[in-house]
């Protein structure tokens, strides 16, 4: 089944596994998450946290056959809900480093929301960042990032390259096949 081909390409790595949720996207996502048997946090703080906890980003910790990621690889993939990374920082100091991506300011200097948590938004993303703008994003903080594809029976993997020192952070970039077998 898909749902368990995401799943052990999920977890095969040894690193902790998140999901990074749009609640605006799906309005299910709050009950999944308030219902399900994984810690999540909302990337909002404070105000905003309690005007638009509705559609705000969501930081899941994941777990191998829990309710929440069992939902989410069987109704979640192919539908732009969310995307999925692997990292080794505890999940205050990773919701902490992914705040900081929350708003970017435009060539005008006004400010906008930066969704990078869309797996739309990442695939056209990471491909074109410089190195400097990986080492920014990724940091030590996040090993690598898995969005759905451009259909539900791919998976696009980026994986951080760890150089040699004073070389330009990398990322390796491959498409898997999560299609369904008899």
């Amino acid at each position: 089944m898909r749902a368990d081909r995401i799943e052990a390409l999920l977890f095969s790595t040894g690193s902790t596994v998140f999901a990074l949720l749009d609640a605006a996207r799906d309005p299910g996502v709050v009950p999944l998450l308030a219902g399900g048997d994984c810690p999540y946090t909302s990337l909002y703080r404070g105000q905003s946290a309690a005007t638009y906890g509705s559609y705000a980003p969501y930081l899941v910790q994941l777990a191998p056959e829990s309710r929440v990621t069992d939902r989410l690889l069987q109704d979640g993939w192919g539908t732009s809900v969310g995307l999925f990374l692997g990292t080794s920082l505890t999940p205050e100091a990773l919701s902490h480093h992914l705040r900081h991506f929350l708003f970017v300011t435009l060539p005008n200097g006004k400010r906008a929301y930066f969704r990078f948590y869309d797996p739309r938004v990442m695939r056209a993303f990471l491909p074109t960042c410089t190195g400097e703008q990986l080492d920014e994003f990724l940091r030590d903080a996040i090993d690598w990032f898995i969005v759905e594809g451009n259909d539900a029976d791919t998976a696009q993997v980026f994986s951080r390259l760890h150089g040699a020192r004073g070389f330009e952070p990398r990322l390796a970039f491959d498409t898997v096949s999560v299609a369904m077998t008899a």
